[in-house]
C-alpha cells in the first residue's frame, strides 16, 4: 500500500497538539532526503505510531530510521514479533550481540 503526505500530516494533527505540528513535520521531513532513505511516508507514519505523541520519541525513532529504516517498519508493523517477551527471543538477541562481539545489556 502506498502512503501519502496527506496521511502523514493527518497523523501528526491527530497525535500532537497544534503548537507542535510544524516541529514534528520538520523532524519527519529530515527522513527521505538521502537516496538510501526509502519509503518516506511509510517510514514517517511508522515513526509517528511508535512515538505515541512524544516529540522526543519522534527524534529517537527518526535517528534509528536514518541508520536502517527497516527497524522502525518492523517495530510498527509487527509489534508482537518485535517484542522480547519470551526467553527464546531474549536468548536469540543475546546471541546476536555476542556474535558481533558486543556485551549484551544486563537486563536482556
Amino acid at each position: 500500500m502506498t502512503h501519502t503526505r496527506d496521511e502523514v500530516v493527518a497523523s501528526v494533527e491527530a497525535t500532537f497538539p497544534k503548537s507542535g505540528w510544524a516541529r514534528v513535520l520538520d523532524l519527519l521531513d529530515s527522513y527521505g532526503v538521502e537516496s538510501y532513505e526509502r519509503e518516506r511516508e511509510r517510514v514517517q507514519l511508522a515513526i509517528l505510531k511508535l512515538s505515541a505523541g512524544s516529540e522526543e520519541k519522534v527524534y529517537e525513532y527518526l535517528t534509528v530510521a536514518k541508520r536502517d529504516y527497516r527497524n522502525v517498519l518492523f517495530w510498527a508493523e509487527y509489534p508482537e514479533e518485535s517484542r522480547l517477551d519470551t526467553p527464546a527471543k531474549r536468548q536469540r538477541v543475546r546471541n546476536m550481540f555476542e556474535k558481533f562481539g558486543i556485551e549484551p545489556p544486563s537486563d536482556l
